[in-house]
């Protein structure tokens, strides 16, 4: 089975193309908004040799995030599977971080994914020692930034968002950015953390597009 899989919820858009879990073809774009996604596919398709009509399935992040992001990802992710009639699977953005193939090896840790949500909070997706990413969406949450204190010792914290939130962490967090990608979502996928493709804003609206150090 050949997944497609994208999603543009944080400041790195991302697309590949799966086949049982083994990459065929993926593109990472940091600093890009959702509507490079149509070339990312085109170019993805091309280098796998494939056609729109060889994917079976597609998989797309839905958020929390990027309110512009979410949208228009669900969009290409809905629109490319109607013509084909292909199911459509959302999966939480910051789950398919924290279901990154580099962090397999850090199951015994705690685990959290932060988005910077303005207003003093940020979204957050919260995987505790040996907890499978795959709970769904279910799983994320906004807590405000005073909640970070006390984290437990030995937290994998991956952050991305404006100098409050960051200066609000304690040391040793990395960088989001460097586990967003298309596996991560094909990961999530097929362990079943699924849901349907429906935007998780975790509000009624964004306030504006989030962008670290903007």
């Amino acid at each position: 089975m050949i997944r497609l899989c994208l999603d543009a919820a944080t400041s790195t858009a991302v697309l590949g193309l799966f086949r049982d879990g083994q990459e065929l073809s993926s593109r990472r774009l940091p600093g890009a908004r959702g509507d490079v996604l149509p070339d990312l596919l085109a170019e993805c398709l091309s280098e796998a040799g494939l056609s729109p009509s060889d994917v079976h399935e597609v998989a797309c992040g839905v958020g929390p995030g990027s309110f512009t992001g979410i949208r228009i990802a669900l969009s290409t992710a809905l629109g490319f599977a109607f013509r084909r009639s292909l199911p459509v699977r959302g999966v939480s953005s910051l789950q398919a971080v924290l279901a990154h193939p580099a962090l397999e090896s850090a199951v015994g840790s705690p685990r959290i994914a932060l988005l910077d949500a303005l207003r003093g909070e940020a979204f957050a997706c919260r995987l505790a020692p040996g907890e499978s990413p795959r709970a769904g969406i279910d799983g994320d949450h906004r807590l405000v930034l005073g909640d970070l204190a006390g984290l437990p010792s030995g937290t994998i914290l991956l952050a991305e968002g404006r100098p409050p939130l960051l200066a609000a962490l304690p040391e040793g967090w990395k960088p989001l950015s460097e586990y967003v990608s298309a596996s991560g979502i094909d990961r999530l996928a097929s362990l079943g953390g699924c849901g349907d493709p429906v935007p998780n804003y975790l509000r009624a609206s964004a306030p504006e597009e989030l962008r670290a150090g903007t």
